[in-house]
């Protein structure tokens, strides 16, 4: 009965609340016209139409570009029909009071109304000829109308652009008179990014002052500045083509100065001395001159000085500047810093003034969170419910060293049926150096010593120890122990790469009656006792996200590899060489899990209008046992099925290939070797944090090699063995986490059901919850 209430009962409670929701909205968003003053019309849309010859991929670019200058878009509507916002703001309005209810919907539910005014469109019309002129049509002209709703006060505003024909660049080269510049023209015009066919435009323009300014700052011109460069100037002109010989001037400084080149004069670094204030102490070093408010250096001098690119009496570049700069603050020991530079008034010199504040040494964060987790490394139909604790010091043994201890005790609850049914305790200690630190100099003398440079300005090596306790009740019980080294290298802020060099894992596990019971014939294979190895090569993981463009899209992939046994099995392979009868390497009766492994996943991500986001992702990954390892360990396995994933099926209930399971209640075991899956969302902003989603989920996991014990588990028929999925969801967006809430429906099965792989009744899976978008 339980059961029955939560999948029903539950759900038909969950229904009749949306549509209470919708007859409100409804009601309320229908009543806003009676509010609107006498001769205004709310701006019911806005459309931007371009004239003339434009090939339609650019028509599309540019329209979408002029359509975010517009700065006075329609009112927001909930379901795309209910001007709720706008209603709320009439009311509150109505009501003159100032009370916290009334404060409370004003700054987070009511929108001021959006009116049809000629001065704005008026603004806006001449942003966008403004706009068209800086991407190279010169000639641009526009026009704009406003068409009242028949009926209605409503009004649509229709903005005509006529780009006219756009100027392209025929030749292009850097000028400049200051005799200080002019041995430096021919390395600036070969590298000139105004190439013949460019568009002469502001990007452009932009794009080759910022790369000349950089130069010249690295050619110790340090107060030089884009000002000193001239707007485009033109040579020459064909009419005909619409082509212009163009060139850039590179003015002097005025008053009679010149540009000279600089070198570094002084560098002297404070930490905590307040404005004022003398310094407790004054140390020198390698040139430098450390200030500190307090008798012992907060940061040993060695260490600073290795975060400080600037060299004293060195030509003066822009990019060891910058370079100084995302090191001290990358250290994670300050709260700012702040590089002054000061000009001396009788030598060509820049002296530097570093000046830094510290945070607190200690930090101690507590915590209750609420997840949707597991332990064995998948996401499951559980609800988690975790504390968590840690200590940290940012700045061990005063030289940047972050060493923090992380305590996390939880409980999970299956959902179906509602009931205890883990116990974990996840702890680990993690140091994190901050440098890279090439202690064995595999990096700096090997054939990868082309990538030193890079390690040594962007990266930080780091260790850690961990332990962690699952007691999956009736199930398994699993006690883990890691050890690893290696580091993180982040060039940019949209980029991640995290490569562990040593990492050994010891697993103990423990199968209880219900697992053996209900897991597929075979599985208790991936639980041996066993080590998880890699000595010179454990792993490699890679993030990027892409910036949000102008046309709100962004992309993001994730890779990674990782292998165990490698290194074990070519040393006892050539102890086999010397003596053919030597046994396979084991710690006693434990042994050593050999095993490649391989994941990728491609995003995108794209924002609309009126609170619409469309999110895809593509999911592929592989492991392959080799050697003596029959199977792959079950937490490096992948499953198919759960929140954030088919959302169809529970978590592992899908696969491998076309086995059926028998079984009817979670937690599901079935695992494969390859994972395909593709997933796509539209999810849509419906009431304050209240939003709506629809999606198709098709993927499934297979079997590398036919198991007789999993019949059509394996490849041989993978084309036709893949699930479909869609359903229906709700989100609350509280900014800084996400509930996600997914009704699930199986559309099509792997293997046949009554005859056929298409669902002919509603098989839906109601156990989708999930903190956080799942893609």
């Amino acid at each position: 009965m339980l059961q029955k209430y939560v999948t029903h009962s539950g759900n038909s409670g969950l229904i009749g609340l949306l549509f209470l929701l919708f007859v409100l909205l409804a009601g309320s968003g229908c009543r806003v016209y009676p509010y609107i003053p006498e001769g205004q019309r709310l701006i019911s849309g806005n459309k931007v139409v371009l004239e003339g010859a434009i090939k339609s991929k650019d028509r599309t670019s540019i329209q979408t570009e002029l359509s975010t200058i517009i700065d006075k878009q329609p009112n927001t509507r909930v379901f795309g029909l209910f001007r709720t916002y706008l209603w709320i703001h009439y009311r509150n309005q109505r009501a003159n009071k100032d009370n916290w209810y009334r404060r409370f919907l004003r700054d987070n539910l009511a929108e001021e109304p959006v009116y049809a005014d000629s001065s704005d469109v008026d603004a806006n019309l001449e942003n966008m000829i403004v706009a068209l002129h800086n991407k190279g049509f010169f000639h641009a002209t526009g026009t704009y109308s406003i068409k009242p709703h028949p009926k209605r006060p409503l009004a649509q505003v229709i903005y005509q652009l006529e780009p006219g024909d756009i100027i392209r660049i025929r030749k292009a080269e850097i000028r400049t008179s200051d005799k200080a510049l002019i041995p430096l023209l021919p390395e600036l015009n070969a590298r000139t990014t105004l190439k013949p066919g460019t568009i002469l435009q502001s990007e452009a323009y932009s794009r080759e002052t910022g790369r000349i300014t950089q130069f010249l700052r690295n050619e110790g011109y340090a107060f030089f500045f884009p000002s000193q460069i001239t707007p485009f100037q033109v040579a020459t002109k064909d009419t005909a083509s619409h082509l212009v010989d163009t060139y850039l001037e590179i003015l002097p400084p005025g008053e009679g100065k010149t540009n000279e080149p600089m070198r570094v004069g002084n560098v002297t670094v404070s930490t905590r001395i307040l404005e004022g204030e003398e310094a407790v102490s004054d140390t020198s070093f390698q040139g430098f001159r450390f200030l500190d408010g307090e008798g012992q250096p907060f940061l040993k001098p060695d260490v600073l000085y290795r975060a400080l690119d600037i060299r004293p009496d060195s030509i003066y570049r822009e990019d060891d500047f910058a370079k100084t700069n995302k090191r001290l603050s990358l250290l994670g020991i300050y709260r700012f810093v702040d590089i002054r530079t000061k000009a001396d008034t009788v030598k060509d010199l820049v002296h530097l003034n570093v000046r830094l504040t510290p945070a607190s040494r200690l930090s101690r964060e507590t915590g209750f969170e609420v997840n949707n987790t597991t332990a064995i490394g998948d996401n499951s139909n559980v609800l988690g419910m975790a504390f968590s604790g840690s200590v940290s010091h940012r700045n061990l043994l005063r030289r940047a060293i972050r060493m923090e201890f992380q305590l996390e005790p939880s409980v999970e609850t299956n959902l179906n049926p509602i009931q205890a049914n883990a116990l974990n305790i996840n702890s680990r200690l993690k140091v994190q150096f901050p440098f890279f630190e090439d202690y064995f100099r595999v990096w700096e003398r090997s054939y990868l010593k082309r990538w030193y440079p890079w390690l040594w300005d962007d990266a930080r090596s780091r260790m850690s120890l961990g332990f962690a306790y699952n007691n999956l009740l009736n199930f398994w019980e699993t006690q883990f122990i890691n050890l690893n080294y290696g580091f993180e290298y982040n060039p940019t802020p949209s980029i991640r790469i995290v490569m562990d060099h040593f990492q050994t894992d010891f697993y103990k596990n423990d199968l209880k009656s219900g697992f053996l019971d209900n897991a597929p014939p075979g599985s208790e294979l991936a639980f041996q006792n066993q080590f998880l190895t890699g000595f010179l090569f454990r792993s490699i993981s890679g993030n990027y996200r892409s910036p949000i463009n102008r046309f709100g899209e962004t992309t993001t992939l994730r890779v990674s590899f990782e292998q165990s046994g490698t290194e074990v099995l070519v040393a006892n392979s050539i102890a086999r060489l010397i003596e053919p009868d030597a046994p396979v390497w084991k710690v006693g009766n434990i042994g050593f899990a050999k095993y490649v492994r391989g994941e990728g996943q491609v995003g995108y991500t794209r924002i609309f209008e009126q609170g619409g986001v469309l999110a895809t992702r593509f999911w592929g990954g592989i492991v392959v046992p080799f050697a003596d390892s029959r199977t792959a360990p079950y937490l490096k396995q992948f499953a198919a099925g759960g929140p954030s994933s088919m959302r169809g099926w529970q978590n592992g209930q899908l696969g491998p290939g076309g086995y059926r399971t028998n079984q009817t209640r979670p937690p599901y075991f079935q695992r494969g070797d390859l994972r395909l899956e593709a997933n796509i969302e539209w999810r849509q902003k419906i009431f304050w944090i209240l939003e709506g989603a629809a999606f198709l989920d098709a993927g499934n996991v297979w079997t590398l090699q036919e198991n007789p014990e999993l019949p059509g588990s394996g490849l041989r028929n993978m084309h036709r063995e893949w699930g479909l999925a869609g359903g229906l969801g709700i989100r609350l967006n509280f900014q800084f986490f996400v509930i996600v809430y997914d009704v699930g429906a199986k559309l099509r099965y792997p293997y046949a059901v009554n005859g056929s792989h298409w669902a002919r009744r509603p098989d839906l899976n109601f156990l989708n919850l999930l903190i956080n978008y799942p893609f």
